[in-house]
């Protein structure tokens, strides 16, 4: 039945749609030539419209195929198969696409066609995604949409049989779509490639609604606890703003409208869309510039150096191309956003930013994306869905009804506030949660601005505390004295609830606070190979807010709190836990104890502030042995320097903080200013009679001298030191990083008999120590010095076992290094083909993780490799890249290499000045 006409005079008419594109039509017309590409086209015409007649279609327009309507799709399918057969018989190949929908069919008037215009326009959405399908099809493929399938039924051409290839998400469409092919032979059938504007995709999740894309996609977004509810239009509407090219994104709106849930939501629901990766990066507890690069790093799985972190952040993004970068809660460090997302949106081209903040950033390019409280629809649904998790029996019906609509009115549809009172329905009916809750909101009736927004999620955060026990009231404020998340082993050392003698043991106390919506808990994100089997606990913003005013209310019990707190993460600092680091399953325990770090330098900067200096020291030295794998080191140099201004150290620990800030000072290259603390260290360590630290300081000022080329000095303390060793049965730990040190050193002298004979020993003792971190150090050094001499095959396998150990841990900066090495052994045995690989493969490492002095090597190294190939141009672009990229870090030992190299290149272009 016809449709009738639209307003304007045009008709409307549900129709078939079908677009084919011959495959690789430029490169055809360049192998065949202009004329014979002409011949072949004509036919390529000619065959298709005796086609078109015998099916009875239409053509619309032509370009390197057709677009064509027919009334029946089963002509449309007709008319597919037989033009794929004329393909073949041509020798060539095409996509073709079918799609049924509704559409706008307009003549032009005679003066236009005249003129060479369409004899009929075609319009509405059916056509660009008829469009879509049919990029969507490889060579020989007809694909089919859910419309076109259904209207085809069974009136299947003969032969021809029609099988569905799943779901694809499509750029710029709300909701995946499901792809049909037709053809002879379903075994020959072949899913559609993903392209950046299209990916195929599976249901996820417990309630089967979401979607994940089948291509694996790196990112570290947590399993959500609860289903995500509502909020279907401001989904959309955010894929959209990014899909236009929005690259800084700032989703505004109070604490407690659901931002977090609404960009989590968006990249689980999208997360095909970002090929670089999604990266989720929490700033609840950030306060400074080195707090976000930590954060950032943390997310993106990039050990900081010690260049500044925010350039080194910035190249690693740019390594990534097309990411998502997430920075929640970003009110409380805005004065950081242009030295921080400033920078980066200069470094890189493709990453976008997504930003959840109560205030705007004020940056150029920033789009604002405001968030509103829940539309009462999805408002009641949310209670209802958390009420359900409560008490499995709750059910809206008439009875309750009205009362749900009033108590998720009155909380302003603020999704915090609306969970925070279903978490009641427990002990109240929904009527008596709005009766409570009248007098309350009373004043607020009626206001619809932020600020009334905030003063309400404050109100029911302060109604939630009224009903807790005095106990649990006590616990929640405890609880804000904790810096990001913390465990039940933590919650029990720190809580005290002894002032009633009727409170439940903290566990009970912790996990009541969890199931009334005021604690939150998750299982943190393996790091590395390790997995972390231990629940963690937090708090939303809002909350912690809150509970931190409440505790302050009370100084008086502030103090203690804090003094237990300070005393239970210097545990993390002692000799025995440190020294269970190095032992087998201390890889595992250093990844558990990187998600301590807020809280050790939360503890540490307490205590130097109340002169604690065994605590201050104690997590310090804990806090040093994270960030000398994963950075900031510009933090590690600020606390240190506190802790060691700090009143009230004892010798014990103004030793070990000397030699702790000393260290730190070598890593930044500070290491004239590091001697001193080192000197200091080392007659304190004499002055205690602490045999190991002495061996320890001695051993330091021996690296330090070796780093400046005093060799006699660096022999002199590192033989004292192992003199020391010797006399007090010292740590083996100690011998052999002793030994590391003196084989380096007597490598570079030429004593390479003694120098093998000192990193073999050390290594067999950290083997037995299980240190496999200094173990993968030690392997690559031996390679470096089997391979100087010519022991190829030793050397290899010294740098396959350095990089299994690293690719078990995760340790992506030395694995690149490894890789450079491997690339240099290949290119020693003339395998120029395998050096080039794992050059580039170490290349494409040091640039994810942001490493500019490797990633500059390693070019030079390609640099030379392409320079032995006689391949001039794409060694001089690689050995100028890294020398500019070695000038810009002030990295000189290695610039004198690539100046060699580029001479030598310039001499072979004749280019001699």
């Amino acid at each position: 039945m016809p449709c009738p006409p639209a307003s304007d005079g045009s008709e409307l008419i549900p129709r078939s749609l079908l677009f084919t594109d011959m495959v690789d039509s430029t490169l055809l017309v360049e192998q065949l030539g202009d004329a014979r590409a002409a011949q072949l086209w004509a036919e390529h015409d000619r065959r298709a419209r005796l086609l078109l007649a015998r099916h009875r279609g239409r053509e619309i327009d032509r370009s390197d195929g057709f677009f064509l309507l027919f009334d029946a799709v089963a002509d449309a399918a007709q008319f597919a198969i037989g033009y794929h057969q004329a393909m073949a018989e041509l020798g060539a190949s095409a996509r073709v696409g079918i799609h049924v929908g509704v559409v706008t069919l307009r003549d032009n008037s005679a003066e236009d066609v005249a003129r060479g215009a369409k004899p009929v326009e075609v319009e509405g959405l059916a056509k660009p995604f008829a469009a879509r399908i049919m990029a969507l099809a490889r060579g020989g493929q007809t694909l089919l949409s859910a419309e076109a399938r259904d209207a085809l039924g069974a009136t299947l051409p003969a032969g021809s049989q029609l099988d569905s290839h799943g779901h694809y998400r499509l750029k710029g469409l709300a909701e995946p779509v499901q792809i049909f092919e037709l053809g002879h032979e379903r075994s020959a059938f072949v899913p559609p490639p993903d392209t950046d504007k299209a990916y195929r995709v599976l249901r996820d999740g417990a309630d089967r609604t979401s979607w994940r894309p089948l291509r694996e996609v790196r990112h570290n977004l947590i399993a959500e606890r609860d289903a995500f509810v509502g909020r279907s239009s401001e989904l959309r509407k955010l894929a959209h703003r990014l899909d236009s090219g929005a690259r800084i994104l700032t989703v505004l709106g109070p604490g407690g409208t659901g931002k977090t849930r609404l960009v989590r939501g968006y990249a689980r629901a999208w997360l095909g869309d970002w090929p670089g990766g999604v990266y989720f990066c929490d700033l609840s507890e950030a306060k400074s510039l080195a707090g976000i690069c930590f954060a950032v790093a943390g997310a993106l799985s990039v050990p900081l150096g010690r260049a500044d972190p925010a350039i080194q952040l910035g190249h690693a993004l740019a390594a990534r191309g097309r990411c998502l970068v997430i920075l929640d809660n970003f009110e409380q460090v805005v004065e950081h956003a242009a030295a921080t997302l400033g920078h980066w949106l200069d470094r890189t081209g493709e990453a976008a930013f997504v930003i959840t903040s109560r205030e705007r950033l004020r940056l150029d390019g920033e789009e604002l994306f405001p968030v509103d409280p829940l539309a009462p629809d999805e408002a009641i649904e949310l209670f209802v869905v958390r009420a359900q998790k409560q008490q499995s029996g709750f059910a809206l019906e008439a009875g309750n009804r009205g009362a749900v609509a009033e108590v998720v009115r009155l909380l302003d549809g603020l999704p915090l506030a609306i969970e925070l009172a279903a978490a009641r329905v427990r002990v109240f009916t929904p009527s008596q949660l709005v009766q409570r809750m009248n007098d309350r909101f009373a004043l607020l009736a009626g206001s619809r601005s932020a600020a009334a927004r905030q003063a309400t999620l404050k109100t029911a955060i302060d109604w939630s505390w009224q009903l807790l026990a005095p106990w649990e009231q006590a616990a929640l404020a405890q609880c804000s004295a904790f810096e990001g998340g913390f465990t039940m082993e933590a919650a029990e050392a720190v809580l005290d609830l002894g002032a009633w003698s009727q409170a439940e043991p903290a566990m009970d106390v912790v996990q009541s606070l969890v199931d009334k919506s005021l604690l939150r808990s998750w299982m943190p994100a393996g790091q590395g190979r390790f997995e972390i089997d231990e629940m963690y606990f937090g708090m939303y913003l809002s909350i912690h807010e809150y509970a931190r005013d409440r505790l302050e209310s009370t100084p008086a019990d502030a103090l203690p709190l804090q003094q237990r707190h300070g005393r239970y993460f210097a545990g993390f600092g002692s000799d025995e836990a440190l020294q269970a680091l190095t032992r087998h399953g201390g890889a595992e325990r250093r990844a558990a104890l990187a998600l301590e770090i807020d809280n050790l330098v939360l503890a540490c900067r307490q205590a130097v502030q109340r002169n604690d200096g065994a605590v201050a020291v104690a997590c310090y030295r804990a806090a040093w042995d994270v960030f000398d794998l994963r950075g900031p080191l510009s933090l590690a140099v600020q606390l240190g320097e506190s802790v060691l201004a700090a009143q009230g150290l004892d010798a014990v620990s103004r030793a070990r903080a000397c030699r702790l800030l000393g260290m730190v000072g070598t890593r930044v290259g500070r290491s004239l200013a590091s001697q001193p603390l080192f000197e200091q260290a080392l007659a304190l360590a004499r002055q205690l009679g602490d045999h190991r630290l002495e061996c320890q300081s001695l051993a330091d000022l021996g690296r330090m001298h070796h780093t400046h080329g005093h060799t006699q000095q660096a022999r002199e303390h590192f033989e004292a030191a192992l003199a020391v060793h010797h006399a007090q049965g010292g740590s083996p730990t100690d011998r052999s990083n002793i030994l590391a040190s003196l084989g380096l050193l007597n490598s570079e002298v030429g004593d390479m008999a003694l120098a093998f004979s000192q990193l073999e020993e050390s290594l067999q003792i950290r083997r037995q120590l299980g240190h496999l971190v200094a173990e993968s150090s030690v392997c690559s050094n031996l390679g470096c010095l089997y391979a100087e001499q010519g022991r190829l095959d030793e050397a290899r396998s010294c740098f396959e076992q350095s990089l299994a150990i690293d690719r078990s841990l995760g340790d992506r900066v030395a694995e690149g290094e490894v890789l450079s090495n491997l690339g240099c052994w290949h290119r020693d045995r003339g395998d120029l083909a395998q050096s080039k690989e794992h050059f580039d493969a170490a290349l494409a490492i040091h640039r994810s993780v942001g490493n500019r002095r490797f990633e500059g090597v390693t070019l030079g190294n390609l640099g030379r490799l392409h320079l032995e190939q006689g391949e001039l141009a794409p060694a001089q672009a690689c050995l100028e890249h890294g020398l500019a990229i070695l000038r810009e870090i002030g990295e000189q030992r290695s610039q004198g290499s690539e100046l060699a190299s580029l001479a030598e290149l310039y001499i072979r272009q004749g280019n001699l000045d």
